[in-house]
């Protein structure tokens, strides 16, 4: 599955020159922790973030004294300290956004948020904004009925442009895992019918009891 098979398409932007305090209204109106900054024409050149909003807060350096402030900058909190000073969406967001493609699989995308630790990554195309997709959007994929995951399976196994000639092989789906049992006619095949049920949205563990009448010595 491609990440735009489940991205959001419908987008909440703010643009560089959104005030701060309109930014951070958009936010907590809409409840969301984050949005890309695009320019007039729709390229994606930032995102910002509650963390980035929250500096204000923690390193405005007019609540600071003098050598308090001081040595917040030499500490390190400099970057803070800058976007703490900012006024608009282009002065506190972040310009070095990790994003995806629309055409990247799903799986490589979700290991990216996790290394990351982030909740969502704009989708780009051609520099333009195209969508988000978020770790809610990465759930909805197992949020399907055990009956649509056992339905797919059955007609991949029935087509022969899915699986092998002969075989006699069924699935059993409950709470997302599939049990495979039956049989094939070549050991090699195995590998190939557990495969197409693991590809089948939805499925959260393929539990393998197949067996086969010939060991594939090819």
């Amino acid at each position: 599955m491609k990440v735009k098979d489940v991205m959001t398409t419908d987008v909440l932007t703010v643009r560089e020159d959104t005030s701060f305090k309109d930014t951070v209204e958009l936010l907590v109106e809409n409840r969301v922790s984050g949005a890309p900054v695009i320019d007039d024409a729709g390229h994606l050149v930032g995102l910002v973030t509650e963390a980035d909003l929250v500096s204000k807060e923690a390193f405005d350096l007019r609540h600071r004294r003098p050598l308090a402030a001081l040595g917040e900058l030499v500490g390190g909190a400099n970057r803070w300290s800058h976007k703490a000073a900012g006024l608009t969406a282009r002065d506190v967001m972040t310009d070095r956004v990790v994003t995806a493609a629309p055409g990247e699989n799903i799986r490589s995308v979700a290991r990216r948020m996790l290394d990351l630790e982030v909740k969502r990554l704009p989708v780009v195309e051609h520099g333009r904004l195209v969508g988000i997709i978020s770790r809610q959007d990465l759930l909805r994929i197992f949020h399907r009925t055990d009956a649509d995951i056992a339905a797919e399976i059955d007609a991949k196994l029935a087509s022969p442009l899915y699986a092998p000639e002969d075989h006699r092989a069924s699935a059993l789906v409950e709470d997302g895992i599939v049990t495979l049992i039956g049989s094939v006619r070549l050991s090699g095949e195995v590998p190939v019918v557990v495969g197409l049920a693991s590809d089948v949205t939805g499925v959260v563990h393929v539990d393998n009891r197949l067996t086969y009448d010939e060991f594939d010595v090819r």
